[in-house]
């Protein structure tokens, strides 16, 4: 019951806060794909997909744009793991984070990247790219 309250009080605050353009957000996101490889092959990798899940979920909503479900096709919390498992292994050095926005990315056809203010930005660059 205190999660189903949480969940549209949270998702009130997000709407009627908002964020401006250029604020810096922090991202709670400890591990690297280095981590995820290690917990999927030891088997203790639930908090991680968890993580993703709730990434995605949080992107979407922060883009309204359907991650999930982008061009009717709807991807599997399983798919979106294999997704990260492939990512992860080729960028072991990488954030989820970041290989959650491409996975966004790819998903939308560009779009998720579009809807971004300023494109040389990822939630976690330090600075926009000079050109």
């Amino acid at each position: 019951m205190r999660i189903a309250l949480s969940i549209p009080l949270a998702l009130a605050l997000l709407l009627t806060c908002g964020v401006s353009a250029g604020q810096s957000i922090w991202v709670e996101t400890p591990e690297d794909c280095g981590d995820w490889v290690k917990a999927r092959k030891l088997k203790r990798a639930t908090p991680y997909e968890a993580h993703l899940v709730g990434l995605l979920s949080g992107m979407a909503i922060g883009r309204m744009i359907d991650v999930w479900k982008a061009q009717g096709n709807p991807m599997t919390r399983d798919q979106a793991i294999l997704w990260m498992d492939k990512y992860c292994e080729a960028n072991p050095r990488a954030k989820v984070v970041i290989g959650a926005e491409e996975l966004a990315n790819e998903r939308t056809n560009g779009e998720y990247r579009r809807l971004q203010k300023n494109v040389s930005v990822t939630p976690l660059s330090d600075r926009p790219d000079t050109k």
